[in-house]
């Protein structure tokens, strides 16, 4: 429901909401990519999502580990959770999937 949205303005960072967990351990506007090419470790949601590339070779910013999942199935997998604080413009990203946003 955000797509026009993020094509004009990139990917802002957001804070605590509805739309996330409220017992996060991260404090501030963020947002969160998985660093993966398989399509299988990437975050599942419940819904048919729209899906980015984010092209990192086009940005300066510093990205973190997600404290969320230090452990667990995340850690088990080797799937590398990361958080950037800082906004993402639309010349880093790419939809490489338009998701109807229905549950599955």
């Amino acid at each position: 429901m955000f797509r026009n949205k993020i094509a004009k303005q990139g990917l802002i960072p957001k804070g605590k909401s509805e739309t996330w967990l409220s017992d996060t351990k991260i404090d501030g506007k963020v947002i969160f990519a998985i660093n993966s090419d398989d399509k299988e470790k990437w975050w599942d949601s419940g819904y048919d999502d729209d899906i980015y590339k984010i092209d990192t070779s086009k940005l300066k910013n510093k990205w973190y580990f997600d404290p969320n999942y230090e452990s667990g199935v995340y850690k088990q997998d080797n799937i590398t959770a990361i958080i950037t604080f800082e906004k993402i413009p639309t010349k880093a990203i790419k939809l490489i999937h338009k998701g109807s946003g229905e549950s599955f």
